[in-house]
């Protein structure tokens, strides 16, 4: 099959597709040309981004038409892309608003992510793979501005006239700290 990518996940539909909208998507999903299709496919192919996914059949209709979810197994990229083309040309001219995530994982290690729907808004993330480093030496993942700030916490520090177990910090590092991780 060549690059393979796999899926799990799924978004809802609301309300749920009626049978002939669910008809249609699946047509739409295996780009087949019928007279249902043909204009959603003009319009796609008209719009800023006119390419369809080089790829069919990979969104499938459950739940009685309340759920969008890829096909099982070995898969192929295209799903975020379907996603928002039927979104702008299919589901949201019709009424229809999807929630829900789902996530992928290619052949490649670091070819992993979700793809997030609100509101027939689609964001894909990717997931971010930190190598910590062996356990006889570890290189923990944290980010330079939080290092830094953490840095000029433990430097402000100073107990002078304080007992053994108290140690008083600039609270201007405090707060500086506290942006950063409302950042994060």
């Amino acid at each position: 099959m060549g690059y393979s990518v796999y899926y799990t996940g799924e978004v809802s539909v609301t309300p749920p597709l009626s049978k002939e909208h669910t008809a249609t998507l699946m047509e739409l999903s295996k780009s087949e040309r019928t007279d249902a299709t043909n204009p959603i496919l003009a319009a796609i192919s008209a719009s800023a981004e006119p390419d369809l996914p080089g790829y069919g059949g990979l969104l499938e209709v459950a739940g009685e038409g309340s759920l969008i979810v890829p096909e099982e197994g070995e898969s192929r990229h295209g799903v975020r892309l379907w996603l928002r083309l039927l979104i702008e040309h299919f589901f949201g001219p019709l009424g229809y608003v999807l929630e829900g995530e789902i996530e992928w994982t290619g052949d490649d290690p670091e070819d992993r992510g979700c793809i997030f729907v609100s509101n027939n808004l689609v964001e894909a993330v990717d997931d971010l793979i930190a190598n910590s480093g062996p356990s006889w030496s570890p290189n923990h993942y944290i980010d330079d501005s939080l290092k830094v700030r953490l840095r000029a916490l433990v430097d402000s520090a100073d107990d002078t006239g304080c007992s053994p177990d108290l140690t008083v910090v600039s609270a201007k590092e405090v707060e500086a700290l506290r942006a950063a991780l409302q950042m994060l």
